[in-house]
């Protein structure tokens, strides 16, 4: 009978505990569901990359780091952090967008280093690396800095020597990769360069073929740019001023009259007179 009620009793507890367990996972749930914020969500992770533990580097440092998410919430911001102490008693904190960042620093020697990555729902900070920073400047013989590509396609500063490699650093417009690193220069026939005029003018070098464009190369001395691009000589025409006379209106009524009395005092006979009147003035 006593085990009977012992067993009674644990069974009661145990359908009360797991009654509870339940109404509180039914709570979470309802609230995530609610809200749309999972509490049970696991944290993110990060690894450092570069500079590499221990390495030696020089101005400007690249720290480069990775971020993962089990659940795929997307990274909202870094915080680089940097101290000359791996107790991090008095570090500078740099908050920036992705997994990259660059900064000159000012004294050589030992630093240690860290990122806390952050997203809408949690953080993580990741192990400290320590790297040695030589503030020597290195640079090539153009002003490249060391591991930097030259201003000069396809120039790139490895550790002090400028070397091509257009495979990092490109080309130029006019500019084609080639496997060995540098670029070969396009040009059309006679030698003019992919994009340029050439000393003939008005000949331009456009994808390997030469075209007259007088409008952008120009004409040689001496010659007019034409409409359709090539160059000529315009030929001069001269105007021809035509002065037209206004032709001479016939006699009016009163001109007429005029002519008649003339033909009065020019003593003629009166009929040769008469005709010649009615004539002008009814001609």
């Amino acid at each position: 009978m006593v085990i009977e009620k012992k067993v009674f009793v644990f069974f009661t507890v145990f359908l009360l505990g797991m009654t509870l367990v339940s109404a509180f996972s039914f709570a979470e749930t309802f609230n995530n569901f609610m809200t749309g914020y999972a509490t049970n969500n696991r944290e993110p992770s990060v690894t450092l990359n570069a500079p590499r533990d221990s390495g030696a580097v020089n101005n400007p440092v690249t720290f480069v780091w990775n971020y993962f998410d089990a659940e795929g919430d997307e990274l909202e911001y870094s915080i680089v952090q940097i101290d000359d102490h791996r107790g991090f008693f008095s570090p500078v904190n740099y908050k920036v967008q992705g997994e990259s960042f660059k900064i000159r620093l000012d004294e050589g020697g030992e630093y240690w280093w860290r990122v806390q990555v952050v997203n809408e729902f949690g953080s993580k900070i990741s192990d400290a690396n320590r790297f040695f920073l030589n503030t020597e400047e290195k640079v090539c013989s153009d002003g490249t800095d060391y591991f930097e590509c030259s201003r000069n396609k396809p120039l790139y500063c490895d550790s002090g020597v400028l070397k091509d490699n257009c495979q990092k650093c490109g080309c130029d417009a006019e500019g084609l990769c080639q496997p060995d690193g540098s670029c070969l220069t396009r040009r059309c026939s006679e030698g003019t360069v992919y994009g340029s005029c050439s000393n003939n003018r008005p000949n331009y070098c456009f994808q390997g073929e030469l075209k007259e464009v007088c409008s952008l190369c120009g004409c040689p001395e001496g010659l007019d740019c034409m409409t359709y691009g090539k160059c000529g000589v315009v030929e001069e025409v001269e105007e021809e001023i035509i002065v037209l006379e206004p032709e001479k209106d016939e006699l009016t009524f009163l001109e007429k009259v005029a002519s008649f009395f003339k033909w009065v005092f020019t003593g003629k006979p009166l009929y040769k007179q008469a005709y010649k009147f009615f004539y002008f003035v009814y001609k």
